[in-house]
């Protein structure tokens, strides 16, 4: 069941707001959580029912260790809460490892060897990525006695909640624990509902009116990547189209998860914020897929920094070496598993490396500004101040840089992604392969990238709603040149109707799935 569908919108969406504000308003917020649970399930088994088990063994075993662990906490046995956090990683990371790394793993031994080995084809259970990495999460904040006190009720439904099941956000404890235990949980809330919607509606426009359209042009040149001629243009053509389906499809979801979680009364946290607006890779990561960035940043680059650059000051490392030590190093590991984590395959490997590549360099030109600032306040001279046209500059190197990348992560193989990229650099010539944009291709184009620039994103729109638990960090940041709010009167009606209207029509073109979903 997708979110962009006819039987979600209009069947699914309706009898589980039904059921769960019912509930809650006769039974209560403890009858209305399980009822929202038990949705959450029949959402999931939707797709493929044969998936819930792994999904109910996820919850089940990860909400036992996690009691074990707080009551390690408790008794203050902090040894044998690391031994048993240890168990817990193994087992979810075993079982992340098998279903989607497995079969990678046996065809590269295999090939290299010359084995006849074969093992069966493992189907990729639904959002495993997303679901285990929430989990782990959740062992480490039991851990580090973050939390406590979680009753199976609560953690089934943070665990199952259909709004951010499939593709995220990935949500932390902190934040959506303390919502379920509100005395407004499950209590019928007129302002959430219209809220929801309006953030739902433009998330279902991103989907289905732009991000699909896109797709149409960018699927073909990248499924028959290699029997077809390749140059600067069709090289570009490609690199651009798809970067922006990419950033409607999956902002666009995430635009949906975080309204449908608001009908329920819930606030989830962003994971866009106009990334592509942004003037460098490093602030271009804190933009894109925010919840996975803070993810690796907390549970896997700090794990590896901090005990890297005390080892680099215990040995009196200075210079490149401190920062190989303290810098390259975590970031390297960090990016080579956020590019494994999207896919079983070379592609990604390199997709993750490749920006990896890209944000040590802009570590070592700030380094570098830095440097010559210290220098410059020492000589008592004005600090280099960035002008205008140098952001401009640093705006388009960054989405230069992205093309390439966005092209590893699409193509089918590196082999495919190395000739679109020859392509993009002139390597095969500038109109040798013959192609011309199409028309209404180029007015696609220009009409996203005039949306992606100058108009306010999802949350911007809704400021003053306060649309999502972390809104608050990101309002007033990053504002764009054209500004415009919404608000509940005749105006914003309007438009949330048109928007809504024009999102739904489009579905009857065929009901895409997210590219998140893929992972």
């Amino acid at each position: 069941m997708l979110f962009n569908s006819f039987v979600f919108i209009f069947g699914f969406l309706p009898a589980a707001l039904i059921a769960f504000y019912a509930s809650g308003r006769w039974l209560g917020a403890r009858a209305a959580a399980i009822v929202l649970s038990l949705a959450s399930l029949i959402f999931y088994a939707w797709f493929r029912p044969r998936d819930v088990p792994i999904l109910l063994f996820a919850i089940v075993f990860n909400y036992l260790m996690g009691q074990v662990i707080q009551r390690a906490r408790r008794l203050d046995r902090p040894a044998h809460a690391k031994a048993l956090l240890v168990i817990g990683l193994v087992v979810d990371l075993s079982l992340l490892g098998y279903y989607k790394y497995a079969n990678f793993v046996v065809d590269n031994v295999t090939a290299v060897t010359g084995s006849d080995y074969t093992l069966h084809h493992i189907v990729l259970p639904l959002a495993i990525s997303f679901f285990t990495f929430q989990k782990i999460a959740y062992l480490v904040d039991s851990a580090r006695g973050v939390v406590s006190g979680t009753g199976p009720i609560e953690f089934g439904l943070f665990a199952s909640f259909f709004p951010q099941l499939l593709a995220g956000p990935i949500v932390h404890y902190s934040e959506i624990i303390p919502q379920l235990r509100r005395p407004t949980f499950s209590r019928l809330m007129s302002r959430d509902l219209v809220i929801g919607l309006v953030i739902f509606a433009i998330g279902l426009a991103k989907k289905t009116v732009i991000a699909d359209t896109l797709a149409g042009y960018a699927d073909p040149l990248y499924l028959h990547a290699a029997g077809q001629t390749w140059d600067l243009g069709r090289g570009w053509t490609a690199a651009i189209t798809y970067a922006l389906q990419l950033y409607m499809d999956f902002s666009g979801y995430s635009d949906m998860a975080i309204g449908l979680a608001r009908m329920f009364g819930v606030k989830l946290p962003l994971n866009f914020h106009s990334p592509l607006r942004a003037a460098s890779i490093i602030d271009y990561w804190r933009r894109w897929h925010m919840t996975l960035q803070r993810f690796l940043l907390a549970y896997v680059y700090q794990p590896i920094a901090l005990p890297m650059n005390r080892w680099s000051a215990e040995r009196g490392l200075t210079g490149w070496s401190a920062f190989t030590a303290g810098i390259a190093v975590p970031t390297l590991g960090t990016f080579l598993l956020s590019g494994i984590w999207h896919g079983a395959g070379w592609t990604f490997v390199l997709f993750g490396l490749i920006h990896a590549v890209y944000v040590l360099i802009n570590e070592i030109w700030r380094e570098r500004r830095k440097l010559i600032n210290r220098r410059r306040r020492k000589a008592k001279l004005a600090p280099i101040v960035i002008g205008r046209w140098e952001i401009v500059g640093y705006h388009v190197l960054t989405l230069f840089a992205l093309g390439f990348t966005n092209v590893m992560f699409r193509a089918t193989s590196v082999a495919d992604a190395w000739a679109i990229s020859r392509a993009m650099l002139g390597i095969d010539g500038v109109g040798t392969a013959g192609y011309t944009l199409p028309v209404d291709l180029g007015l696609i184009l220009a009409a996203t990238m005039a949306v992606v620039a100058l108009f306010p994103n999802t949350q911007q729109i809704m400021e003053k709603f306060r649309p999502a638990v972390n809104a608050a960090l990101w309002t007033g940041t990053h504002q764009p040149p054209l500004m415009w709010r919404w608000r509940p009167d005749a105006k914003g009606i309007v438009f949330a109707g048109l928007v809504l209207f024009v999102a739904v029509i489009f579905i009857q073109r065929g009901q895409a799935v997210f590219l998140y979903f893929n992972f």
